[in-house]
């Protein structure tokens, strides 16, 4: 590959920066690896190419297994030898400073009666962090609003500590909306999303990954350890 060729496509669309660990998508465009996995965690909404608009829904589930074009990574370590080391020390640095989350949402069913079309259900919902034994999700989450159906009363709650869940009676399944604050600190916009309550007796829970960036303090206060 010609140098005019390498310059012409050397910058991620993210950070406009050299291309580091470069990641190419289905749809032929290419980001640093960091930058995509930061994009995945988050968008929202639909996800789509920066680009080209092409749906990368695809790509939730696999934000962990990304893979490194290996040819244009060697391209460019090799053509761009002093810049891809600064590249490398920028992003091993920013790593150190970021903290990952997986945020597990669901609920948990008991059937109290069952008369021909009438069912009572006792649930649960529950939001918490995976394989967290000791509430550690208090040092992330400050308060999380739940809006259930009308016909609750009241119909829109605030649990402001761990454990995040919340026990009611009903008889029939409704979308509920949350609104999760995080602390201060984390310099983090609220998280907007919705769990369909659920009587199956399946597995009855989604997973969100949650990238939390350390403040300058707490940086400063590992690297001393």
């Amino acid at each position: 590959m010609s140098h005019d060729v390498l310059e012409t496509y050397r910058d991620c669309p993210f950070c406009l920066k050299l291309l580091y660990e470069p990641v190419s998508t289905l749809c032929g465009h290419t980001f640093c690896l960091l930058c995509l996995e930061r994009f995945i965690l988050t968008s929202n909404c639909v996800l789509q190419c920066p680009m080209c608009r092409e749906d990368f829904t695809y790509l939730r589930s696999t934000s962990n297994n990304l893979k490194t074009n290996s040819i244009l990574h060697n391209l460019f370590r090799q053509e761009y030898e002093k810049e891809y080391e600064i590249r490398r020390n920028e992003i091993e640095n920013e790593r150190k400073n970021i903290i990952k989350k997986r945020l597990i949402i669901g609920n948990t069913d008991h059937l109290l009666s069952y008369e021909y079309d009438y069912t009572r259900h006792e649930w649960t919902l529950f939001i918490k962090l995976e394989n967290d034994h000791q509430n550690e999700i208090g040092q992330f989450i400050k308060q999380i609003t739940i809006n259930l159906h009308p016909t609750f009363t009241p119909s829109q709650i605030i649990l402001n500590k761990p454990p995040f869940q919340l026990t009611r009676i009903g008889r029939g399944v409704f979308t509920i909306s949350l609104s999760i604050e995080f602390h201060s600190k984390w310099n983090k916009s609220d998280l907007v999303t919705s769990w369909l309550l659920s009587f199956s007796n399946t597995d009855n829970r989604k997973m969100i990954e949650i990238e939390f960036q350390k403040s300058a303090d707490d940086a400063t206060n590992n690297s001393l350890l």
